[in-house]
């Protein structure tokens, strides 16, 4: 009885183990491997999975790069005598799977030594979602939701990444935990429909002024909603690179 107990632990062991190795992907076989730190093959292999590998592949555990969710944000919520809020729900983002990397820096053989530094370009970053307003005032009462599309023009991002390795069956692994997004744009185009409900003339001038004020309404909901796209993104990448050991994503030969 001793003997099949001991028997029956080494085999459950060996079961447990052998799933955590086969449940750990491995870096597609088209695409290129690199050394470690060799910024310009890292540059041109990133980029060739952005362009193969963005819409993900299901048989190769890859999620996509081309849609994912957004969380909730409050963009304005200022109380007082004029009471404004806004909010947006059911978020999507898309435009990142036509993304180019421009520069790349800390892929060492110990990134967590480095800092690490990734700048990329794409022609544009939408989101669509549902929005809610709520406004009153002394002449103003507003109790409206309804569809959103922004749209982000000629994005260059900036992130500094902050990470460390994790060992798992002693394989190591790649966690970020922390990302500061810097962003520069070219233009924002926002349209929300039925601002309010009984005058879509006044929706229509609303939506108007926002976009030829761009970019002082941008300034104004940039601390808001960057972090809450940069932890979206964030989410999406841990989701690649924690299921691929590390050493396993350069050359070693």
């Amino acid at each position: 009885m001793k003997c099949f107990s001991e028997m029956l632990r080494k085999t459950i062991i060996f079961i447990c183990t052998w799933k955590a190795f086969s449940n750990a992907l491995r870096l597609p076989d088209d695409i290129q491997k690199c050394y470690f730190g060799d910024d310009k093959c890292i540059i041109a292999s990133t980029n060739q999975y952005l362009r193969k590998y963005s819409k993900g592949n299901a048989e190769l555990g890859l999620p996509p790069l081309d849609d994912f969710q957004v969380d909730d944000i409050t963009l304005i919520n200022s109380p007082g005598p004029l009471w404004i809020s806004y909010k947006l729900k059911n978020h999507r983002l898309r435009g990142l799977e036509n993304a180019t990397i421009i520069s790349i820096s800390g892929f060492d053989r110990q990134p967590e030594m480095n800092k690490m530094i990734i700048e990329l370009r794409t022609p544009s970053l939408v989101s669509q979602g549902i929005y809610e307003l709520r406004g009153r005032g002394v002449i103003l009462y507003t109790n409206s939701s309804g569809s959103t599309h922004s749209d982000l023009q000629n994005v260059h991002l900036t992130l500094n990444v902050k990470s460390f390795i994790e060992y798992r069956q002693n394989r190591r692994y790649l966690k970020i935990y922390g990302v500061t997004t810097k962003i520069d744009l070219d233009r924002w185009i926002l349209t929300a429909d039925n601002l309010f409900k009984e005058n879509t003339d006044l929706t229509l001038l609303l939506n108007r002024v926002i976009n030829e004020n761009w970019l002082e309404f941008w300034n104004e909901i940039e601390e808001t909603i960057l972090p809450v796209y940069t932890k979206s993104i964030l989410n999406v990448v841990n989701n690649i690179i924690q299921k691929i050991p590390y050493d396993e994503l350069f050359s070693t030969d």
